[in-house]
């Protein structure tokens, strides 16, 4: 049975939805997961000796550091420790040149992105794809997939000067850039489709306000009586567009579902090139 090792830092509740996702779909496909959470506050030393153990594990055919780690930590460092062939993300520096340069391996996030288009049919060959989000771990892995795909690829950010006009024009629009509801209504136009790999918690007030008025039913105490509920929501304002596009992932329970498969799918090729 193959062992993926998950080290965590910290109790990030974002991580643990993440990672409770990952030993579930473990358990049903019988992989086994070893899970070592460490303390936020570890020393990076620390840190980089579980993962160097991890890697002379023989037992252990896959590790993943789970993202973001605190900031005293650096996360080029503590990714580019994992031996390249126990990397089942593929964010190592060795992974991310063979992804570059069109080697059949990708981050689980971009693999995922493409077997989800690959599913519902959509051919990226000759497609306008504007990616939102540039980052070396999620936006430049999925615009160099969809670049090898064959798609024209325009890649911006939560900053670029008007960025309706780069993501109008395009058919299909991938954001990754980590701004709650960032695209809303007037950056999109009929017949595009949207993924959405964002995830962000955000405060919901609606829950503080209907929790103060009393207005929850008494089998939600739970959130009654917490009003500082918060929720999880995608980079696109998905209310906002979902009537005028024609299609859109949602958050949560599009992308992070396929990148979990993604991740798993990664750790078999590895298991099946030993």
């Amino acid at each position: 049975m193959p062992t993926l090792a998950i080290i965590q830092v910290g109790e990030r509740p974002d991580s643990n939805s993440y990672i409770r996702a990952k030993k579930n779909f473990a358990e049903k496909i019988e992989v086994k997961v070893r899970h070592i959470q460490v303390p936020e506050n570890i020393p990076q030393a620390d840190l980089i000796q579980i993962i160097e153990e991890c890697n002379a594990d023989s037992n252990i055919q896959g590790i993943i550091v789970q993202l973001p780690i605190p900031a005293h930590l650096d996360r080029d460092t503590v990714i580019n420790t994992i031996d390249p062939k126990k990397d089942v993300d593929a964010l190592t520096v060795d992974s991310i040149q063979k992804w570059s340069e069109g080697e059949d391996i990708l981050s689980a996030t971009a693999r995922g992105v493409r077997e989800l288009l690959n599913y519902y049919k959509i051919d990226l060959h000759d497609k306008k794809v504007t990616v939102v989000g540039r980052s070396e771990l999620v936006g430049k892995p999925i615009a160099t997939m969809c670049k090898n795909e064959g798609a024209v690829v325009t890649v911006c950010h939560s900053k670029t000067v008007d960025l309706g006009a780069e993501t109008k024009p395009a058919d299909i629009i991938i954001c990754a850039v980590g701004k709650p509801e960032l695209i809303r209504a007037e950056y999109v136009r009929e017949g595009q489709i949207i993924v959405d790999v964002g995830i962000n918690e955000i405060f919901d007030e609606s829950l503080e306000n209907e929790s103060k008025n009393g207005l929850k039913a008494e089998s939600n105490k739970e959130i009654a009586n917490d009003p500082m509920r918060r929720k999880l929501v995608g980079d696109v304002d998905f209310e906002s567009v979902k009537n005028i596009v024609a299609a859109i992932t949602p958050v949560p329970g599009g992308v992070g579902q396929m990148t979990v498969l993604a991740l798993f799918e990664n750790l078999a090729d590895i298991c099946s090139s030993k």
